[in-house]
């Protein structure tokens, strides 16, 4: 099994050094595509800076001293993808891996209160036998809900680790966004109205800003009740 890329044939939403490290790893299986996700060893070694050696970030992992979502992993080629939340208890320290504005996923530090919660975008739902409603959502984890309102392109707030939907963020009018795509990857708008597509295309999302985009770029994190406030740093890099 290859466990190992050479710099140049890593997935081109990873930043890191082209003539720092030859080799890089290639990320394991999981939620996310391979090329919508960051290893773990480039998180902690390249972005975070936590280590210089791919032999220590190994040791700080197989010590359990690096959650995601709160769980411990110490799989050093897990991938992790947009919206993810990477805590280092020992440092007193969160990150959520977010897209900037050249389309690059990178951890972008978090407020300990908004680390609590991870938005997770609903991608597909289903009618179980005993009635209740299953969501498939973006980062591959499905969950069992009894809220039929509940559709593809909303996002629900998910309380971490416990896993407790905290809120619902419509798609519709008046929700602001967080784009994950296109020419306006990175950065937030405000959903003006929906153009609902008569064939088997995504929809088209018309923006207060001015400009379109199609449904799959848009991710939801303002509405209603609930409101996530993207880091400020967020899409300068």
């Amino acid at each position: 099994m290859i466990t190992k890329s050479k710099r140049q044939t890593i997935p081109r939403v990873i930043q890191i050094p082209r003539k720092t490290f030859f080799w890089g790893v290639s990320a394991v299986p999981g939620g996310h595509r391979k090329d919508e996700s960051i290893p773990m060893l480039h998180i902690l070694r390249d972005y975070l800076k936590i280590g210089d050696k791919e032999r220590e970030i190994t040791r700080i992992l197989n010590d359990g001293q690096v959650l995601v979502d709160g769980r411990k992993i110490k799989q050093r080629r897990y991938a992790a993808g947009f919206m993810d939340i990477i805590s280092i208890p020992s440092m007193k320290k969160h990150y959520r891996i977010l897209y900037d504005k050249r389309g690059k996923l990178r951890p972008y530090e978090e407020k300990e209160a908004s680390a609590q919660v991870k938005l997770k975008k609903v991608k597909g739902k289903y009618t179980t036998e005993g009635g209740k409603i299953q969501l498939l959502l973006h980062d591959g984890q499905n969950f069992i809900t009894s809220d039929s309102t509940i559709r593809p392109g909303d996002v629900v707030a998910v309380h971490v680790p416990d896993k407790k939907i905290e809120s619902v963020i419509k798609l519709q009018p008046g929700t602001r966004a967080f784009l994950t795509g296109g020419s306006h990857v990175g950065t937030q708008a405000v959903i003006k109205n929906i153009e609902i597509s008569k064939s088997s295309g995504s929809n088209l999302i018309h923006m207060e800003e001015g400009f379109s985009t199609i449904s799959d770029y848009v991710f939801p994190i303002a509405g209603g009740k609930f409101s996530y406030q993207v880091p400020e740093q967020a899409g300068d890099e």
